[in-house]
Formats: structure tokens, sequence, C-alpha cells
């Protein structure tokens, strides 16, 4: 049965709803007189999405700013009544613990509703929950090519956010949980991306990385992500700049964001081949005293590489699927046949829809051949920064041979003087005794002088072959 004809189906029996709605009620007590709304809640929103009611075609992808009010009418109860029962704790609190997001402060705004109509503008608002953001929401549904930037959001928010778009509970796990895996999920009424960026800490010249999570719809485009960045501003004034000259569709956002993303790399890349290039000119030169550092500067940039290499390989797997994605909906509208002859289209706002997803898929294959670029440099820096740290440590052993080899020759040299000394010492010790020894009776000194000449020749004869055999 097509998607769109399907109603919304019971899970499970009437009699089971109620007997679990028995149970719970008489474990929780009094304090919780509306346990038996947030029960039947929480199972619509886990188990039977998406929620498909018997509605005409033309209204069911159609955005009604009443589910916003009754999220927040029901997010109200909740917080006023208290439940005994939550959705379930996410896979990463389970595995991890509870993560403590980065705040914002009072001056922030959180919430950028941006229009890519040609007369539209940009709205900043810092609470979503409240008259001021019911009225952006509001404005911002009445035309297409919307893009709603949602920065820290809170989880009533996000209560609220799913009841107006019908975002699936699978979406909204991953997004609470920060999750980091770059992927691209299809759901029936819109696309989730996740696409990762980084902050370089001007301090420690680290990288910590943050994911944003877009999600595409028909007629806009709204991403979460849990850290302050500079992509959405410049991605706002690229659009203010065209769309005067082209049709802003929810596609061309979603790919400028991934674009000023994957341009964040470069200079990072282009630093990592300067460095790898530098160390690997000045890996065999050096000086032993000018190579106490190398070792740390070879780590630090093989740490870099490393980490660029794992955040990178992991986005072009995604715009690659996310082309074939544009592909097969492009194959669907007609192709280059529907792009010559508009006749094949439907209306005006389908060809040029398409005109726009033509566009779209040009310029994310000039993503990915960036991408596959940087993959490429990175690869080659891991190979420069490979032969280097194997250079260096070559020449450190070099290094440790000659202090070897000149330490074997003290050692040798020391060696021979005890050879050359000791027996004249003993011969002298030997003499030196105070007992009767030889020559004793004599009073003159010739015997002692010829005891001295036999020792000077014999050192004499051993320095001589010392030096012969080129010992000293």
């Amino acid at each position: 049965m097509p998607i769109r004809q399907r109603k919304k189906s019971v899970a499970y029996s009437t009699a089971s709803q109620l007997s679990f709605l028995d149970a719970a009620s008489r474990h929780s007590g009094p304090p919780f007189p509306n346990l038996a709304d947030d029960v039947n809640e929480c199972v619509e929103d886990d188990v039977l999405f998406p929620q498909y009611l018997n509605v005409d075609d033309d209204k069911e992808d159609r955005l009604d700013i009443t589910n916003f009010d009754r999220g927040v009418m029901e997010n109200e109860r909740r917080v006023s009544a208290g439940s005994a029962l939550s959705r379930t704790v996410s896979k990463q609190s389970r595995l991890y613990g509870e993560t403590k997001l980065e705040g914002t402060g009072s001056a922030e705004f959180r919430y950028c509703i941006y229009s890519g109509h040609k007369e539209g503008g940009t709205t900043f608002v810092q609470q979503l929950v409240s008259t001021e953001g019911r009225q952006a929401l509001e404005k911002m549904l009445e035309t297409p090519g919307w893009w709603l930037d949602c920065l820290n959001t809170t989880d009533d928010e996000m209560v609220v956010l799913s009841k107006l778009f019908r975002i699936h509970a699978l979406t909204v796990e991953d997004i609470e949980a920060n999750e980091p895996c770059e992927k691209i999920d299809l759901y029936p009424n819109y696309t989730f991306v996740c696409f990762r960026s980084f902050e370089l800490d001007p301090h420690g010249n680290q990288l910590w990385p943050y994911t944003f999570y877009n999600l595409i719809f028909k007629e806009g485009l709204i991403s979460f992500h849990y850290k302050s960045s500079l992509h959405p501003a410049r991605v706002r004034h690229r659009l203010n700049q065209i769309k005067q000259h082209l049709t802003i569709v929810p596609d061309w956002i979603n790919y400028a964001l991934i674009d000023d993303i994957t341009d964040s790399f470069a200079p990072v890349i282009r630093q990592v081949e300067m460095e790898s290039t530098s160390i690997d000119e000045l890996s065999l030169v050096l000086h032993k005293a000018e190579r106490t550092d190398m070792l740390k500067r070879i780590g630090r940039c093989r740490k870099h590489a490393t980490h660029l290499s794992r955040l990178l390989t992991t986005k072009l797997d995604v715009v690659k699927s996310l082309m074939k994605r544009y592909e097969e909906k492009w194959h669907r509208q007609g192709g280059y046949s529907a792009l010559v002859d508009q006749s094949l289209t439907a209306s005006q706002d389908e060809a040029i829809e398409h005109k726009a997803l033509n566009e779209v898929l040009l310029y994310l294959g000039d993503v990915q051949d960036h991408l596959v670029t940087m993959i490429l440099s990175i690869s080659h820096c891991n190979r420069i920064l490979s032969r280097a740290h194997t250079n260096y440590l070559a020449q450190v052993n070099v290094d440790l041979s000659m202090t070897y080899r000149e330490t074997n020759a003290v050692m040798n040299r020391l060696t021979f003087m005890g050879v050359v000394f000791i027996p004249t010492l003993f011969i002298a010790g030997l003499f030196g005794m105070n007992v009767r020894v030889p020559g004793k009776e004599y009073l003159d000194y010739a015997f002692f002088f010829w005891i001295v000449l036999i020792m000077i020749c014999y050192s004499v004869l051993l320095t001589y072959f010392g030096k012969k055999w080129k010992v000293l």
C-alpha cells in the first residue's frame, strides 16, 4: 500500500492498552492524573510514526502551525502535571552517561529563521516557545525556501518542533544524543543528513569536531547544532547574494552548508602539508642539537593528519549517497529531456525545482572532487610523515652508533693503559714491601736504576705496539 494511503494504525489491542494503563496508574498513584494521555502520546511518537491521517494528498505535506500550539500545550501540561514515564534513554546516554551541552549566553540568539524569497529576510529569535517564536514560524511557513537554524535546542523545544514538522523519533534521538556518526537517512517527508565540522583551538592547536543535523523538507530546511559556528552566517551571506538570480530550494541550502564546512578544512590541510614538507626536508639536515623538538613536531602533525582523515573519509560517503538520491530524483522527473523541453513538467514550479536540482547535482560533484583531493592530500602527508619519522629514527640510530663507537674506542684506550701500567705497578709494589727483597744489600743506586729502566722499556715497547695496532 502506498505511504500516502496509509492510516494511523493501532500497535496493540485495546485490552492490552487498558491493562497497561491500569497497572501504571496503580503504581503511579494520585500525583499523575494525566498518565494515560502521556502513555498514549509516547506510544504514538515512538511506535506509530509516521502519523498519516486519511486526508487529501494536497494537505498531507503541508505543515500546520496548530501543531505548534498543540505541542506547546502538551509540553506545559507535562511540566505542570509531571509524568512517571518518559522516553527511552538514548543509546549514547546509556553507554557514556548524560552529556552536558555547551551553554550559550543570554544575549546570543539561538534560532535564526531565513527566508529564501527575494523579498524575504532573516529573523533572530532567542526563545522558540514564545509568542515571538510562533509568529516567526508562522511567517516562515507562508513561503517556500525557508531555513530554520537551531542552536542548543532544549528537550521541550525539540518536542514542539517534532510535533510541528513531524520529525521521526529516531531522528530526535540522534539529535538529542548528539550522535557523531555522519550519515544520510531517508524518511517519508524529509531527508536527514549528518555532517561534521570542527573548531580549531587557537591555544592548544587541537581539533574539536561537532555535528550539523540537517532535515531537508520539501519547502525548507532545518539545521541543528550544539556549538556556535560561523558556517550558518557565511551561508546566509552567500544566499543573499544569489537569491536575486536563482530560486532558493532546500537542497541548495543543504549544499551550501556542506560546501562551507568542506571549505573550512582547506586551511588546516594546507598547514599540515607545509608542516609535513618542512619536517621531511629538515629530518636529515638538522644537527644533533637541533633535532630535540623534531619528534614532537612529527607526532603533532601526524595526529592532525589522522584526525582530518577520519573526518573527511565519512563525508565522501555522505556526499555520494546524497548525489545518488538526487540522481534518482532527477531521472524520475525526466532528466535532461525535461530540462530542455519544459512542456514535460507539470507546472512552472516543478520546472524551476528541476533546474535547481540539476544545479545542486553539479555543485555536489564539485564538493565530491574537493573531498577526494583533500583525502589524497592527507594520505600523501601521512606517507611523507611516515618516511620522515623513519628517516629521523635512522638518523638517531646512526648518532647512537657513532656514540657507541667513540665509547668503545675510549674503553679500548683505558684497557690498553691498564695493560701498560699494571705490571709496572706490580713490580714497584713487590720491591716496596717492608720485608727483605733482592738488591737490598746493595748501597748504590745501580740496582734501582736497572729496575726503572726495565719498566720504562716495557712501557715504551707496549706503547709502540699500541700505536701500530691503532689502539692508542
